[in-house]
């Protein structure tokens, strides 16, 4: 077969102007109005609307248009949080692009899968998702998975001409294929209508979460059941109470907290983008903070990927050579740098030696088996050559004792520079399939620098309590060299070859694997033995990888990481992309992951700690034969201060000093609502309900003012959870010892709650509506106590629950 040219340019933009671009129409997003009149379907909604109803029976019309605009508030409110939450997320989904490798115009290049148009000409290998539907035209050991339109696990070989089909995945070797149909008119796109869309699941917080609410739910529905019945019994208002404990219930249940969580972890995972991190699923957010070990390759991701040969020992210049170009594909970072080689040494384009040359069969690189094969024609005669590791390359070699041994030498001595090698072989006679009787051409060393921050990465992770395990298939040598330069002081218990590990059972492992910093020959196959060992050690494992090979211990590991330039499969399988392939981003992201969990219990325990304090207000009156401390359109505008954005607004709270110094195991042990939170969110409640009680009836005996007495307890519940917000910006350090400027949307959210307030106590038209007075200092001084106890009573009990350091103890770092 001549040199392929594929289309050109102008025949590509015909093509695409006939056929359109290649794309599967999916299941729309969800449209703003659906998200918007989804905010309709919620009890509470209903219960609202059922208060303004009864509003309008008793003519109350004020209050019935009040419970209309606080309704709508609400469902804007909660439109707008769970909008920007999907748009977030949307955009991250579509940051995924998949592509593909094209010959036009004789030239190999990288495209957007959707640019394909028929007859395009597309290169594919192990790990890719083949991108249309179309006919190979050129393989070697092709293995196709099919089972998305099959069902069938089981590979399928294909040979020339057989068909391919849009969505399956190449698991071995590679070929050229001929695109017939795009988009729609594949079978995928046959069937896509068919096909129902993976919905995002709920985060296991998120479950745990919505089931507490309902707890709570049917616990506050109980509560305002008996407060119903006793005002019933006491003032015989049966429509009146109905109204107020229905509000009531409204204003306790925190219905939007899963919402706030959803936009806490989207917003999270764009932060984390910042850092050149994917994060795929919601999921994943929960784990990266908890991540206690992570097996790292050396390759691309503790290096710069950027390689270059720098010397090499050949026998034979003309035919090793030869052997870089024409058993190459240009598709690995290592077979670039073997081409820029060739193209410095000679002073000549490569290409024109590739294409000058037939090439008549090929055994593609394969990570398992360490070594690649191609055999041209040349001068009439086929000449096989082979790239692979040293020792893999030199057992297929004729060569004496002696020579071996000057080889292993040159090898040794190579290795422990820190270079990687490759080996270089060709057959002429013989079966040139058969890996035996080659000739040895040589050796070629690369050099691929440590990335300048690998080494501070490493020792934030250290500190941390981050275990940090490189597996990599180097030479021992090669790996040591690189782990000693990343700081990593290695004795012969910290180290395992591949072949040992292959030989040793998973219990020798699981007992040997706490000492082992660094895998050395390892095969993919052999990560997830490493993976399931560690696991059972009860570790929490981030494992990075990038071929197809990798997919099963990515799949195994609690996260799984794959590079930037990853197969179509490790992609697939991975939970976190790095964008850059640099470790120190793996690093960053995980510490992302611990301040979102921080910042989540922040919330969690911030927006709970005042769901019984009017109930407790309320309460207390009816018992005590009060009239109600708080009107019903008095609650539906507390409920606007205080939810809304004070709900999300902790979720912006910056790395608090320590937080990459906590163990991971004491972080996964950590629960959402710790013991010292809960005592926290009863004693606020109780002691902000009660002392609001106590204004209200002092205000009322005193003054006999019932709007006054209202207007000072509406004042008091309303403030005082805008005060102690401030000291949840930590849920162990004192409150003095915060920034307390540093979060901008605290500070805007508590300006709003009190802005609300302000227009409720001194605008006359709202005087009208609230049936509120203006207060005076010594009212407000009141007031503002309340908060201050309720913040007082969150700090003694961050105090009395925190470890404090002994004067003189504390720990020395350097």
């Amino acid at each position: 077969m001549g040199k392929i040219l594929g289309l050109s340019e102008n025949q590509v933009e015909e093509l695409r102007k006939e056929y359109g671009q290649n794309l599967i129409l999916e299941k729309e997003e969800v449209s703003w109005p659906a998200i918007f009149f989804s905010q309709f379907k919620s009890p509470l909604i209903y219960i609202l609307l059922f208060v303004a109803f009864v509003s309008v029976l008793l003519k109350e019309y004020i209050d019935a248009t009040l419970t209309v605009t606080v309704l709508f508030v609400n469902v804007l409110m909660g439109f707008y949080q769970e909008y920007n939450a999907q748009k977030v997320l949307s955009a991250l989904n579509r940051l995924i692009k998949p592509k593909a490798w094209v010959i036009r115009d004789g030239q190999r290049k990288e495209i957007e899968a959707k640019e394909l148009v028929p007859a395009d000409i597309v290169i594919i290998a192990a790990g890719d998702k083949i991108p249309a539907d179309g006919q190979l035209i050129k393989g070697a050991h092709l293995l196709v998975n099919e089972a998305i339109l099959t069902g069938e696990e089981e590979a399928v070989a294909k040979t020339k001409d057989s068909p391919l089909f849009m969505g399956t995945i190449v698991l071995s070797g590679r070929g050229l294929m001929v695109v017939s149909k795009i988009g729609q008119t594949t079978e995928i796109g046959k069937i896509s209508q068919s096909l129902s869309q993976i919905k995002e699941p709920k985060t296991p917080l998120q479950l745990k979460l919505e089931v507490f609410i309902k707890k709570l739910a049917w616990l506050v529905l109980g509560i305002c059941l008996v407060i119903f019945l006793i005002g019933v019994v006491e003032q015989e208002k049966i429509w009146e109470m109905l109204r107020v404990t229905l509000v009531l219930a409204v204003a306790a249940i925190p219905e939007g907290l899963p919402i706030a969580i959803t936009v806490i972890l989207a917003l999270g995972m764009r932060r984390i983008l910042k850092k050149h991190g994917l994060v795929k699923k919601l999921l994943a957010i929960e784990t990266l903070g908890s991540t206690s070990v992570i097996c790292t390759d050396k390759t691309g991701t503790l290096t710069e990927g950027k390689m270059q040969v720098i010397k090499t020992d050949f026998k034979n210049e003309k035919e090793a050579r030869m052997a870089l170009v024409l058993d190459n594909n240009q598709t690995t970072n290592l077979e670039v740098a073997l081409w820029d080689y060739v193209r410095r040494v000679s002073g000549a384009d490569p290409q024109e030696l590739f294409d000058q040359y037939e090439r008549i069969e090929e055994e593609p690189f394969d990570s398992e088996k360490k070594y690649s094969q191609s055999i041209n024609r040349i001068s009439q005669k086929n000449i096989a050559f082979l790239l692979g590791a040293p020792e893999v390359v030199l057992s297929f070699c004729a060569l004496g004792a002696g020579e071996k041994e000057k080889v292993n030498r040159k090898i040794a001595e190579w290795a422990s520079e820190g270079l990687r090698l490759l080996a270089v072989a060709l057959k002429k006679e013989g079966n040139l399939m058969e890996k035996k009787d080659y000739q040895w051409l040589g050796l070629v060393a690369i050099n691929d620098p440590i990335r300048p921050e690998a080494k501070q990465a490493i020792q934030v992770a250290q500190k941390a309590g981050i275990k940090i395990k490189i597996i990599t298939g180097d030479y021992r040598q090669t790996a040591e060299r690189i782990a000693a330069n990343l700081g990593f002081k290695l004795t012969m218990e910290n180290i395992m070859e591949g072949q040992e590990l292959e030989s040793i059972s998973e219990e020798e492992l699981k007992s040997r694997i706490e000492n082992i910093v660094l895998f050395t020959r390892v095969s993919p196959h052999q990560k997830l033995k490493i993976v399931r060992a560690l696991q059972e050690k009860g570790e929490v494992v981030a494992m990075t990888g990038d071929g197809v090979n990798d997919a099963p211990a990515l799949k195994q590991s609690d996260i799984g990481v794959v590079v930037g330039n990853a197969s179509d499969v490790a992609k697939e399988t991975g939970d976190l992309i790095l964008l850059d392939s640099n470790f120190k981003t793996m690093v960053d992201t995980l510490e992302e992951g611990r301040l979102i969990f921080a910042n989540l219990k922040k919330v969690v325990g911030y927006v709970l700690s005042n769901s019984f304090v009017e109930i407790i207000l309320i309460f207390g009156a009816i018992v005590l034969n009060f009239s109600a401390p708080l009107t019903v359109v008095q609650i539906l505008w507390i409920n606007l201060i205080c939810d809304g954005p004070p709900d999300i607004v902790l979720g912006f709270e910056a790395k608090e000093k320590g937080l990459m110094e906590k163990s991971p195991k004491s972080l996964r042990e950590e629960e959402i609502l710790s013991g010292p939170v809960k005592f926290s969110i009863v004693a606020v409640s109780i002691t902000t309900g009660l002392l609001s009680l106590f204004l209200f009836l002092y205000f009322l005996r005193q003054s006999g003012n019932l709007d006054l007495a209202r207007t000072i307890a509406f004042a008091a519940v309303s403030s005082v959870s805008l005060i102690y917000i401030f000291a949840f910006k930590s849920l162990e350090k004192s409150l003095l010892k915060t920034n307390l400027w540093a979060n901008k949307y605290l500070l805007a959210a508590v300006g709003y709650g009190f802005g609300l307030l302000f227009i409720a106590i001194y605008v006359p038209f709202f005087n009208r509506v609230l049936k509120t007075v203006p207060l005076g200092l010594t009212h407000w001084l009141l007031v503002l106590g309340v908060g201050i106890v309720a913040t007082l009573i969150v700090e003694v009990v961050k105090y009395l629950t925190t470890p404090h350091s002994v004067p003189g103890t504390e720990k020395i770092t350097g």
